[in-house]
């Protein structure tokens, strides 16, 4: 199942030229904010949005992102970290995040991006 995605009209894979930040988590929510702010000539901010968050491995900062469905999850550590029961597995995605060079991951119910 994909994630839900909302934002200008954005699909999977995303990716962004600009680098971001590991910005907040908060356990109780289960909600995680990646960040990016404008300087060195882009504007804007742009805040990627992970909802209903089971499990996470990341950076705490990435010169770009991508992110993009984990398809294969053999061999990624996804399935060892996070044990979901077969009957909420459909609710929830596993998500590869990148910088191009590591990876990391994010198993959550929905995605949103905001470009402000």
């Amino acid at each position: 199942m994909q994630p839900h995605i909302v934002g200008r009209d954005r699909e999977l894979p995303l990716r962004f030229k600009r680098p971001f930040l590991l910005w907040s988590y908060q356990a109780s929510h289960r909600r995680l904010l990646l960040r990016a702010h404008p300087g060195n000539g882009v504007d804007g901010t742009v805040e990627i949005e992970f909802l209903n968050v089971l499990g996470m491995k990341l950076k705490s900062q990435y010169p770009e992102l991508l992110i993009s469905p984990a398809l294969d999850t053999a061999g990624t550590g996804i399935d060892e970290f996070v044990d979901i029961p077969d009957r909420h597995r459909a609710r929830f995605t596993a998500l590869l995040v990148s910088d191009g060079s590591d990876d990391g991951f994010v198993i959550c119910g929905s995605l949103r991006v905001h470009e402000h």
